[in-house]
C-alpha cells in the first residue's frame, strides 16, 4: 500500500473517531442534555432527569452512559446517604397524628381513597402514616401514578457513580429537602392532598403523557405540561424551584472550576428565566444543547 493510501486511511480513521466522540448539537434546544463550557471551567454536562418513569420510556444510551462514566464528579440534588436519625426526626410529627390535619369529611375521603386506590386500609394507614408528616401521603399518591416496574434515572446514575468510584456530590441534604415541605402551612398541605385525590385519575393520565413527551425530549411541551399537572405546586414555585436553583449556582461554579462534572437534577430545574441553564448563562458560561444519543 502506498504512503498516500496509508495517510488516507489514517486520516479517515481519525476523522471517524473525532466524529464519534464529538457532541451533536441540537439547534432547537429540545434536549435534556446540555454542555457547559467557558468561564475557565472544565467541560461539564447538565442532564434533566425524571425521578420516576416507566421502563418503556426509559432511555440510557451508550453515549450518555459514557459521559457519566468519564466525569470526575457526579452532582445530584442529594448526594450520599442521609443521617437516618436526623432524617427520621424531620419526617415525623412533633405531636399528634397526621389525621389531625384534616377535617372529619376530608379524613373520610382520604381513608376511602387510600383503601380503594392505594390498597392501604385504615388500620395500615394509621400504622404507616399516623406519626408522619402529611407530605408522605402526597408522595404515596404521586407514586400511584406509576407501575411497580417504574425505574429511576437518579438511581441508575448513582449506580454508575458507585460502580466507577466517581465522587457523588449533593447540592443539598435530604434534611434540607424535607424542610421545604415544612414551609407549607398545615391547612394548605391538607388542601394539596385533597386536590390530588380529587384529580388523581386525570393526573395519572397527564403523567403518562408527560413520560412520553420527556422520552421524546420535547422541551417546548415538557415544561407547560409539568405546570399543568401540578398547578398547586406552582404556587410554591419559589420554594421548590427558583430559590433552590439560585442556591445551587455557587456550588456548581465551584465544582466546574475544578472537575469535569456530570450534573443530574430534575428536568423542571433546567429551563426558564430562573432555570439553572439561564442562571449559568448569566454567570458567563456557554450552554449548548447536545444529543443524548
Amino acid at each position: 500500500m502506498s504512503v498516500k493510501k496509508h495517510l488516507f486511511f489514517l486520516f479517515t480513521f481519525l476523522l471517524s473517531v473525532v466524529s464519534c466522540s464529538a457532541d451533536q448539537e441540537i439547534e432547537n434546544g429540545n434536549s435534556l442534555l446540555w454542555k457547559i463550557e467557558g468561564n475557565d471551567c472544565k467541560t461539564s454536562y447538565v442532564f434533566g432527569t425524571m425521578h420516576m418513569i416507566e421502563p418503556a420510556y426509559f432511555k440510557m444510551s451508550e453515549s450518555l452512559t459514557e459521559k457519566i462514566k468519564t466525569s470526575e464528579a457526579i452532582i445530584m440534588e442529594v448526594g450520599g446517604m442521609p443521617d437516618p436519625i436526623a432524617a427520621m426526626k424531620m419526617m415525623s410529627l412533633d405531636t399528634g397524628l397526621v389525621h389531625d390535619f384534616f377535617t372529619k369529611d376530608q379524613l373520610q375521603v382520604l381513608l376511602e381513597f387510600m383503601d380503594k386506590k392505594m390498597n392501604t386500609d385504615p388500620e395500615t394507614f394509621h400504622t404507616v402514616y399516623g406519626k408522619m408528616k402529611p407530605f408522605f401521603i402526597l408522595q404515596a399518591i404521586s407514586q400511584g401514578f406509576f407501575s411497580a416496574d417504574a425505574v429511576s434515572y437518579d438511581l441508575n446514575i448513582m449506580g454508575i457513580a458507585k460502580q466507577n468510584n466517581i465522587p457523588l456530590i449533593g447540592l443539598e441534604t435530604i434534611e434540607e429537602q424535607l424542610g421545604f415541605f415544612d414551609a407549607i402551612p398545615a391547612n394548605e398541605m391538607a388542601d394539596l392532598i385533597m386536590s390530588s385525590i380529587e384529580n388523581f385519575d386525570e393526573e395519572k393520565k397527564e403523567t403518562q403523557k408527560l413520560m412520553k413527551i420527556y422520552s421524546e425530549e420535547n422541551v417546548e411541551k415538557l415544561i407547560p405540561i409539568m405546570k399543568k399537572q401540578s398547578p398547586e405546586f406552582m404556587k410554591y414555585e419559589d420554594i421548590f424551584l427558583t430559590d433552590r436553583n439560585k442556591n445551587w449556582i455557587p456550588k456548581l461554579k465551584s465544582e466546574f472550576s475544578e472537575k469535569k462534572c456530570f450534573v443530574a437534577v430534575g428536568a423542571a430545574h433546567l429551563f426558564g428565566d430562573n432555570g439553572i441553564l439561564q442562571l449559568l448563562i448569566n454567570e458567563g458560561y456557554t450552554v449548548t444543547a447536545v444529543s443524548t444519543q
